[in-house]
């Protein structure tokens, strides 16, 4: 269970120019247009979620400048992705509250973005890639994903429907093979 969210604070780009510095193994996911969650499905034999914490939070600045939001609270929710039963990514979503509503409540360990691709009338916003380059950030993450203190590289995508909102972030374990 986190207390508090990872920070996201980092320095978003296009993915043109942060993939090219990503080792080759996650390329894929990096770009991946579609569903991660059905793309880890297909690469592994077993694929589960681990749901380390969701609740009602104040938006942080850099997440409301993001989601082009003046509302106050959203749900954050944070869950580890296992496949073969080892972490291979951490995903951060802020959903905000009227997209919760959208089918979106109580989701337990089912994967978000299953609901968010199953729901065709979710549109998905441009991919932003970046490398995680805060200190404190990468600390944690190398904790929760079992890493080493290796580059990790994250991507994120807003997805919206009318005026709600979900921001969605996956970091990923650069030392699964």
């Amino acid at each position: 269970m986190l207390k508090h969210p990872i920070s996201l604070d980092f320095n978003w780009g296009s993915c043109d120019e942060v993939v090219v510095k990503a080792p080759s193994k996650i390329h894929e996911r990096l770009i991946e247009q579609g569903s991660l969650t059905a793309l880890l499905k297909s690469q592994s034999g077993s694929f589960k979620v681990k749901v380390l914490d969701e609740q009602h939070l104040m938006l942080p600045p850099d997440i409301a400048k993001a989601l082009e939001s003046e509302v106050e609270q959203a749900v954050c929710r944070q869950v580890l992705l296992y496949c073969d039963d080892l972490p291979h990514v951490y995903a951060q979503s802020w959903i905000l509250l009227n997209a919760n509503e959208q089918g979106l409540v109580n989701l337990g360990d089912k994967p978000l973005g299953e609901k968010l691709f199953q729901q065709s009338l979710w549109h998905r916003g441009a991919l932003e890639v970046s490398y995680v380059d805060d200190t404190h950030s990468h600390m944690q993450l190398c904790k929760l994903l079992g890493a080493q203190h290796g580059p990790i590289f994250a991507r994120r995508s807003i997805f919206t429907k009318g005026s709600a909102k979900v921001l969605v972030c996956e970091i990923f374990n650069n030392e699964i093979k």
